[in-house]
């Protein structure tokens, strides 16, 4: 059995736990290192964070390690790169294997950044990878590599999404953190796909859950920035993800496609699925808030 190392989702989050903390309880020092392609934080920053909160306190509450099956999170608020997080969860229903936890992220004076639920199953998968964050320290904030860009509200959705497809602006913090890369189909639809690393993974040696979300409500977040007219900025404020399958982090690309349902002038609604070539890993919806 092998150990997380210094480059795993905690660190390359910026999460870890206070000392004398619940093992259930951690925090996230936010940084430039999981800023978007506008230099903010935007949802696919927390969803690590959520995810293993999500799934700890079911994960103590008995014996055999846990999956997530389900994430369904909501964040109206958007932090500042620099803020720490706080986030903790409890059991609120459970019927083994199954367990469903109540997540909470909150951030500054206590205000609450981001709730939801996380639906979680006990398996029998052994254990390839020590620890579980049981002994995190208090986190470092994610530097980043290049100063941070700033929005361009003058200019359309599209014409942005362009840009980074080409090559033309950079992609952002995170999106260099996944290993992405966008395109756009045929239709029209805004893809994103992520090459697998190591770091990437979990205790059972697959793609951590958390990175996985990330990974579809980066190229969710992205779908909303093609619907943003001129003028208007975005935010993905609700994402709920069902991991069916999870890939090995051994270099292999895994390819979202994103689809719009319907966008309005204040929200959009969108749906995305995760590919690893022709096997369907992720399924998930997003609403995308768009305000000016």
């Amino acid at each position: 059995m092998t150990s997380l190392t210094e480059n795993d989702p905690f660190t390359s989050f910026g999460i870890g736990r206070r000392a004398g903390a619940p093992l259930a309880d951690m925090v996230q020092a936010l940084g430039p290192g999981v800023t978007d392609h506008r230099g903010l934080i935007d949802l696919p920053a927390l969803t690590v964070l959520f995810d293993d909160i999500g799934g700890l306190s079911f994960f103590y509450s008995g014996s055999g390690s846990t999956v997530q099956a389900r994430l369904t999170m909501s964040m109206l608020d958007r932090p500042t790169v620099d803020e720490m997080l706080d986030g903790t969860s409890e059991v609120s229903m459970r019927r083994e294997p199954y367990g469903v936890s109540t997540v909470r992220i909150t951030g500054r004076d206590g205000r609450l950044l981001c709730t939801g639920v996380a639906r979680s199953v006990r398996v029998g998968r052994d254990l390839v990878v020590d620890g579980d964050a049981a002994d995190l320290a208090e986190p470092v904030a994610p530097p980043a590599a290049a100063p941070l860009p700033t929005a361009d509200l003058a200019r359309g959705g599209r014409e942005i999404v362009a840009d980074l497809v080409d090559g033309r602006a950079p992609l952002g913090e995170l999106g260099r953190l996944l290993g992405g890369s966008v395109s756009v189909d045929d239709d029209g639809n805004v893809c994103f796909a992520s090459v697998t690393e190591p770091w990437m993974g979990n205790i059972m040696g697959t793609m951590h859950g958390g990175v996985i979300a990330a990974v579809v409500a980066q190229a969710l977040s992205l779908a909303g920035q093609a619907a943003a007219p001129a003028g208007v900025d975005y935010q993905l404020v609700d994402f709920s993800i069902a991991f069916l399958r999870s890939p090995a982090v051994d270099g292999r690309t895994l390819q979202v496609r994103t689809r719009a349902v319907k966008v309005g002038r204040r929200l959009g609604v969108f749906t995305a699925e995760l590919y690893d070539g022709d096997v369907l890993l992720a399924t998930a919806g997003g609403d995308v808030l768009f305000t000016g």
